[in-house]
């Protein structure tokens, strides 16, 4: 159901060039029509004959002499021969050696007696207190002197090898040479025979032509304006996912010359919306062209969406930033979501207590790849090559993300969402 006509434009004239304007205001329609119904001049082609002088192709005889190539046939008999060569033939023999094959004999043990000694301590006193039975707390002197205790003593072991044994066993191995051998092959008597080109004249009538001339026409194209009917219509659908903001919107049908020949559709907004982005999804128009007429049927698409769901995702924040220093691998865990693909462009710095800041790499680069790339929940910068400095106790990554939109279509909007977000990142050894 249209909800609101349609303003048509006319800007149309007689001219070189013709153009048809629309001006549709959205508040929430499906769909809107934009008709299309105007006389155009249109340039076409004409044919027309003028005079001409065409040639007729007549036969005639000639007789002419060529030289013409031929060919006899040589041969010669060439008697039997022999081809010999010389190959190297291999030649081996059994020859005896000997080799030392040897072993171990059973192991023994071998032990000794360990002298035990006595360890002797001395025993501190102490005074012991207890009350008697009148009340009386009367105390006594304990302990003192030596205590004594034998250790050590028994054997000790060890397990000593048996006695090694070698012996020279003979066995037969083979010694190879090359030796060179005399080969000889008869080539049987045979008659070789070749072709010999030689020159022949050869004379005959040989049919040619020349040509004749006589009067006749030929067709020729002039440029002719003809007056043409221009008419059909735009169907313009909004795809609104239950979205409802006022803008302006301006759906153009144009054509590049007088020709008209082709036609082309373009779509621009002439009122910003404040709340919503508008994707033109699709733009598309064909002409049909009959006698007294140039018939248009076209199709604009455009999709109204919110604003998170074309905006690039990025992480709320980092946490618990490490480097592996033997892997040169930086690992950035991810507070919440991030967009499969972006750049990403990061100055790690060290920031010792004493002196200056120093730099200990930079990393400009595409993600996923070989330099960045998103593990599980982790974000990993691969540093290997990039490392300037080392490492102080306290360092400070400074990263910026960047992204594509979310966008199957033209952005129509002046106002683009937010393409990047920067993050200070603080990394310790």
């Amino acid at each position: 159901m249209r909800l609101f006509s349609i303003l048509l434009l006319a800007v149309m004239s007689l001219s070189a060039a013709a153009q048809v304007e629309s001006l549709i205001q959205f508040r929430g329609q499906n769909s809107e029509v934009m008709k299309v119904e105007k006389t155009i001049n249109v340039v076409r082609p004409v044919a027309y004959e003028v005079p001409s002088t065409c040639y007729n192709d007549v036969p005639y005889e000639s007789y002419e002499c060529n030289d013409v190539t031929r060919y006899r046939q040589e041969c010669q008999w060439i008697p039997s021969s022999q081809r010999c060569w010389t190959e190297n033939e291999r030649v081996c023999r059994n020859v005896t050696r000997t080799r030392q094959e040897c072993s171990n004999g059973p192991s023994r043990q071998v032990c000794t007696e360990r002298p035990s000694r006595q360890v002797c301590t001395e025993r501190p006193t102490r005074e012991v207190c207890r009350t008697d039975s009148n009340g009386q707390q009367r105390c006594t002197t304990v302990g003192g002197g030596q205590s004594c205790q034998t250790v050590g003593g028994g054997q000790s072991c060890t397990t000593v090898p048996g006695e090694r044994t070698c012996r020279n066993v003979s066995y037969t191995d083979q010694d190879c040479d090359y030796v060179p051998r005399r080969q000889c092959q008869t080539i049987p008597a045979r008659n070789d025979c070749r072709d010999i080109p030689y020159s022949e004249q050869v004379c005959g009538n040989v049919t040619r032509y020349r040509q004749v001339p006589y009067a006749c026409t030929r067709t020729e194209y002039r440029d002719e304006t003809t007056p043409k009917k221009l008419t059909g219509q735009i169907q313009v659908h909004f795809q609104t996912n239950g979205l409802v903001d006022e803008f302006g919107l301006q759906v153009k049908v144009d054509a590049p010359n007088a020709k008209f020949e082709t036609f082309t559709t373009s779509v621009r907004l002439v009122k910003e919306p404040k709340q919503v982005f508008v994707i033109l999804k699709k733009k598309a128009v064909k002409a049909e062209e009959s006698e007294k007429e140039i018939n248009l049927q076209g199709e604009v698409v455009l999709e109204v969406v919110e604003e998170k769901f074309v905006t690039p995702i990025f992480p709320v924040s980092f946490k618990n930033a490490s480097f592996d220093e033997a892997k040169s691998i930086l690992s950035l865990g991810i507070e919440g979501s991030i967009s499969a693909q972006g750049s990403v462009e990061a100055v790690f710095t060290a920031k010792p207590k004493i002196g200056k800041k120093r730099t200990i790499a930079e990393v400009k680069s595409a993600y996923p790849s070989q330099r960045a790339s998103i593990k599980g929940t982790n974000l990993e910068l691969n540093l290997a090559g990039l490392i300037q400095n080392d490492l102080a106790k306290k360092n400070e990554l400074s990263l910026k993300l960047t992204a594509p939109l979310i966008v199957p279509g033209e952005l129509l909007n002046s106002r683009k969402p937010n393409l990047e977000k920067s993050f200070s990142i603080e990394v310790r050894k």
